[in-house]
């Protein structure tokens, strides 16, 4: 009788064992179907990440067919460009595993709309942070949301505007003013015309247009800000010039109020 015991607990335990190696051996996949993979490499996605010394951090993370992703970032409230990486991405079950130089990501496939960044452990950010953490499928861009006035510096101040103006498809007019601490009058004023690119960039030519290397002033574009920035200009040298000789450097982060 104790050896019959013995011996249906041993096949209990193996029946058991079994059972585990199965489930862990022949757990299905998950299948992505190819229809929300099209629908997530022809789309970006954007969150803002919490950070510990800046309002937050805007993210936009594009996710390619070739398996490379690239991350754009930038910091709100500092006088910074966006930076953008390029990295290499493989996909398991529903992971995307992004390697960044040596920094290693992961995002989840919520939805064709939505995408989680989750921890290397794989789980979701769970509690009052996770809205952060969920990517949203961005809008097409539209030039019509960033038309406005924008600032740079203390209104109390010196400080610069940028205006924004819609002229026609693709162009735009944009005006430049400086202004002095307890002076009505700009210190300066300059009138420019400008285009959009492919980017998304505004471009303005500040050189002949014979010259061989074309000097341009871009104005690119975050949520609640522009960033106005010289290609092929020195940093020492200020492009832009008012009437009456003075230089007004103009480069940098101006917020929309």
């Amino acid at each position: 009788m104790i050896l019959r015991k013995h011996l249906l607990t041993i096949l209990f335990a193996s029946l058991t064992l079994a059972s585990c190696k199965f489930k862990d051996k022949d757990t299905p996949p998950v299948v992505i179907e190819p229809a929300l993979l099209d629908s997530i490499f022809s789309n970006s996605f954007e969150a803002i990440i919490p950070c510990p010394d800046c309002a937050g951090i805007e993210t936009t993370i594009r996710i390619f067919k070739d398996s490379t992703i690239s991350r754009t970032i930038y910091y709100q409230g500092r006088n910074e460009l966006p930076e953008t990486k390029m990295g290499i991405w493989k996909l398991k079950d529903s992971i995307f595993e992004a390697k960044f130089d040596r920094e290693k990501l992961f995002y989840k496939i919520k939805s064709g709309s939505s995408i989680l960044r989750v921890g290397s452990d794989l789980k979701e950010v769970k509690g009052d942070l996770a809205k952060n953490y969920s990517f949203k499928r961005s809008n097409p861009f539209d030039l019509e949301q960033h038309l406005g006035s924008y600032f740079m510096g203390n209104q109390s101040e010196n400080y610069n505007k940028l205006d924004i103006f819609h002229n026609k498809k693709n162009q735009v007019l944009i005006e430049l003013s400086s202004y002095i601490t307890n002076d009505s009058l700009s210190k300066c004023f300059l009138k420019l015309n400008g285009k959009l690119n492919k980017e998304n960039i505004i471009e303005v030519q500040i050189n002949d247009k014979n010259d061989s290397i074309q000097q341009l002033m871009k104005i690119l574009f975050t949520v609640r800000e522009a960033h106005l920035f010289f290609e092929n200009v020195s940093k020492d040298s200020i492009p832009l010039k008012c009437k009456d000789s003075l230089n007004i450097n103009y480069q940098g982060t101006y917020l929309k109020r």
